[in-house]
């Protein structure tokens, strides 16, 4: 596991702090906007903002809302295109930001009022690239508690991150804040693993620097999760499978101790949902290409990554709710 160092107490609020562009790509997500955009503008602090939002071809109005309820905002950038998936729409508000640091927003999440403050008060005292915090979920007749997060949560370093990256989705979109400079280095989110922002993202900035993580809430996301991704399984495990694939065949100079871990994570995931999922029997196809990873028999990483993808074949015939998934 990545090693981690040091547990330390947010920086006092002493000096100016650097601005933020708030980044939200935006597809089909009409009944949730409003809310999304008062969280937004109701972030604490004293820091420049500018607002960043992206329609990739929403179908249900989400656009004209974004319109009618940002009307006044200063700083805001408000662009469309034809869908092409979360990953290009991301990439696409990255590059209208102008802003040292990045907050990344779902458009059905919401921030807690000093999540963005928080957060960006322990990075910019930093090296590290991004800084992320913890989440809740909520109901669609709840009202969550959107304060916090306190002047008194603590710190987590972690100077190693990509093993635990590889492990586990450590955070959606909502829950971090990253250094721009550092992501548009790495080229942002990887666009050919088109419903994903985060994932590959997060790999290609684990390679190279270290991660912070904040103790305490900064996004609730909703319960009703209709047409996202991650209502199928399958195809969520596919989407991570065929980004580590991605990420392995892009830097084969990776220390091989890592590309092992990441396949006998995938091997092992493959195994579990085709027996779960696919109907394979106890000892099977992904019975033994999991064996063959656990025992350190692969030779080329990247290609036997790229093979589990199609592990998850059986997701496809599955309904997420909608023909392209919301994000």
């Amino acid at each position: 596991m990545a090693p981690v160092t040091g547990r330390r107490v947010l920086p006092a609020d002493t000096q100016a702090l650097p601005g933020v562009s708030f980044v939200v790509p935006v597809y089909n997500k009409a009944p949730h906007i409003p809310r999304v955009l008062a969280q937004i503008k109701a972030q604490q602090g004293d820091f420049p903002r500018q607002f960043v939002f992206l329609d990739d071809g929403s179908t249900d109005g989400s656009l004209d809302i974004v319109r009618a309820e940002t009307e006044g905002w200063e700083n805001l950038v408000i662009e469309h295109q034809a869908n092409a998936g979360s990953a290009a729409a991301t990439n696409a508000a990255i590059a209208l930001a102008d802003q040292p640091y990045l907050k990344f927003v779902d458009a059905d999440d919401l921030l807690t009022d000093r999540a963005t403050l928080v957060l960006l008060r322990a990075l910019s005292d930093s090296d590290a690239c991004l800084i992320y915090g913890g989440v809740q979920r909520f109901a669609a007749t709840e009202n969550p508690q959107l304060q916090g997060p306190s002047d008194q949560t603590h710190v987590e370093r972690i100077d190693e991150p990509l093993l635990a990256a590889l492990k586990n989705s450590l955070f959606n979109p909502t829950q971090f804040l990253a250094r721009t400079d550092a992501v548009r280095e790495v080229g942002g989110c990887d666009e050919r693993v088109v419903h994903s922002q985060e994932y590959g993202l997060t790999l290609r900035l684990a390679r190279k620097w270290a991660f912070l993580k904040l103790d305490e809430t900064v996004a609730w996301l909703p319960e009703d999760s209709t047409g996202r991704l991650s209502t199928n399984e399958g195809r969520q495990l596919q989407r991570v499978t065929r980004a580590v694939a991605y990420f392995l065949a892009d830097y084969p100079d990776l220390p091989n101790s890592v590309k092992s871990y990441a396949c006998k994570r995938l091997a092992g995931r493959a195994w579990k949902y085709a027996r779960r999922r696919g109907g394979e029997g106890t000892v099977g196809r992904w019975f033994w290409r999991n064996l063959a990873a656990q025992l350190n028999f692969l030779r080329d990483h990247a290609a036997f990554a790229d093979e589990c993808v199609a592990a998850f074949e059986s997701a496809e015939g599955r309904p997420v709710g909608e023909q392209a998934p919301n994000y």
